[in-house]
């Protein structure tokens, strides 16, 4: 486990009321539209840090043309190859008194910070997320919001980028884990994982207010990788509801195909094998249950291998 400790002191009462923390790797060409869905937020009490994983592009130049003095950068040394440091730099250098993160090559809509923050203060919660659109492709976009039924946030996650939380929580629960190569899944969902694990309260705020642009789907860091981040801030800026209104409408589409294409034995096959395993971790607990080892093993294939592959970085072995 990273580290538990945090600078001393901070936040300070004057400081921000939201942290908002930016990881990035050589993302130079999204990261412009990302940290300007930022500036476009209705809620504006925010300190921006952007964390680069020993960046060797231009992200830096990025940051300083924006020429607001709410956003500042630090590059690591060493890079990490994942979230998990550069968000616990963001962490040590934070003086709100919430935390969000948004990854590098996605978009908030403008009433991002506002409805979550609003929703953490009048339900007492300590971590609250909002709805993500995933566009993966024109035709294939999915949702991910409330949980389903049997489940909870050790056996599901969301992404990082619609999260809010109280700042406190890294002080109980720890820093986000570091290492990528030791987990049997990603660093956000062993974190998110932890924090429910320790009876913290977590809600979905039902509002789409984040876009996420899967890395494997769009092969980021791969030369010569689309680049739809831009287009996507140009709609939100014309019209952010029209733009929520489209996204929708793409979810629906992609959901009827799904549903017109998957014959009904295998969704039934699918979810009686989804049943018996959420069934399975929660009598063992999900680092207890016999099948760990093998989890452990299945996702450090995918993680050094295909995902990465994916990305358009080089397979670690």
């Amino acid at each position: 486990m990273a580290s538990r400790a945090l600078r001393p002191g901070a936040p300070s009462g004057d400081g921000p009321e939201v942290t908002v923390v930016v990881a990035t790797y050589n993302a130079c060409e999204t990261l412009a539209a990302t940290l300007a869905s930022i500036q476009e937020q209705e809620f504006e009490d925010f300190e921006v840090l952007v964390i680069g994983d020993a960046c060797t592009d231009d992200s830096e130049r990025i940051v300083a043309s924006l020429g607001d003095e709410r956003f500042r950068w630090h590059n690591r040394v060493e890079n990490s190859g994942s979230q998990g440091a550069p968000n616990n730099e963001g962490l040590r250098r934070s003086n709100g008194r919430y935390i969000a993160y948004l990854g590098h090559d996605d978009l908030w809509f403008p009433w991002h910070l506002e409805g979550l923050v609003d929703r953490i203060e009048h339900d007492g919660l300590d971590l609250v997320h909002s709805m993500c659109a995933l566009l993966a492709t024109a035709s294939d976009t999915v949702v991910a919001g409330p949980l389903g039924p049997g489940h909870t946030y050790s056996t599901r996650t969301v992404p990082p980028s619609t999260w809010l939380h109280r700042r406190e929580l890294a002080e109980s629960c720890g820093l986000w884990p570091e290492d990528p190569f030791a987990l049997r899944s990603g660093v956000d969902a062993t974190w998110l994982a932890r924090v429910h694990g320790a009876g913290h309260a977590i809600a979905c705020h039902p509002r789409l207010s984040v876009l996420k642009f899967p890395s494997r789907a769009w092969r980021v860091y791969g030369a010569g990788a689309p680049k739809p981040q831009p287009q996507f801030l140009a709609r939100m800026r014309a019209d952010p509801v029209e733009c929520e209104r489209y996204v929708l409408t793409q979810i629906a589409v992609a959901a009827a195909r799904r549903w017109a294409s998957s014959p009904t034995a295998t969704r039934a096959l699918s979810d009686a094998f989804a049943q018996v395993a959420r069934h399975s971790a929660h009598i063992y607990g999900p680092d207890r249950w016999p099948l760990r080892s093998l989890l452990r093993a299945r996702f450090q294939a995918r993680y050094r291998g295909k995902d990465r592959r994916a990305r358009g970085l080089p397979p670690t072995y």
